[in-house]
This record gives structure tokens, C-alpha cells and sequence, in this order.
């Protein structure tokens, strides 16, 4: 549940707040700041969070590898986007002499 969240709160970071998680999730495919397949893992994650906040009793419970999964999506989308970003401006500030270049049309 709490990776489910750590998703949540980058994408409203990103400025998608509007909407449930799910809406958040395809808009950020939508608009091209994850990948059709990390919006499938993302849903993943989702909906894996939602069986165990609701309690359902025919639900197992989550698995050691599931936990690690949900935190390794969490991880591999903060990386793409906000650490990968931050690189690559630093790296082409770097390559132009500290002058950041125009994007090309």
C-alpha cells in the first residue's frame, strides 16, 4: 500500500492531481512521462495495493516478492522521473559550456 502511495504522490508531483490513481497513471502515459509498459506495472502495483487495503479475506496475503516488486516499480519511477531528467539537463548543460540549449522542433 505504501509503494501504491509513493506512485500517487509522484505523479501529483509531476502536477497529475486531479482524478483517482488510475486516471493519474494513464495520463502520465498520455502524456508521455511513463511508458505504456511502467503504466501496466504501475496499475499493477495499484491494484495489488487495493486487495490489501480492502481486506478481503479470500486475498492472500501479499508475498515477500510482491512487497519487493511494488518497491522496485516505486524506485524504477522515481528514477525515471525525476533522476534520469536531472541528469541528462546537468549533462547538456555541461556539454554547452554551462548554457542550457533550446529544444529542436
Amino acid at each position: 500500500m505504501v509503494a501504491a502511495s509513493a506512485v500517487d504522490s509522484m505523479l501529483k508531483a509531476r502536477g497529475l492531481k486531479t482524478g483517482t490513481l488510475y486516471a493519474r497513471i494513464d495520463q502520465a502515459k498520455n502524456e508521455h512521462l511513463i511508458t505504456p509498459e511502467m503504466a501496466d506495472w504501475a496499475h499493477e502495483v495499484r491494484l495489488d495495493a487495493n486487495e490489501n487495503r480492502h481486506a478481503d479475506e479470500s486475498v492472500l496475503m501479499p508475498s515477500i516478492q510482491d512487497a519487493q516488486r511494488a518497491i522496485d516499480f516505486a524506485e524504477a519511477l522515481g528514477q525515471f522521473l525525476f533522476v534520469l531528467p536531472s541528469r541528462v539537463r546537468r549533462g547538456r548543460v555541461g556539454a554547452n559550456n554551462g548554457a542550457v540549449p533550446e529544444p529542436r522542433p
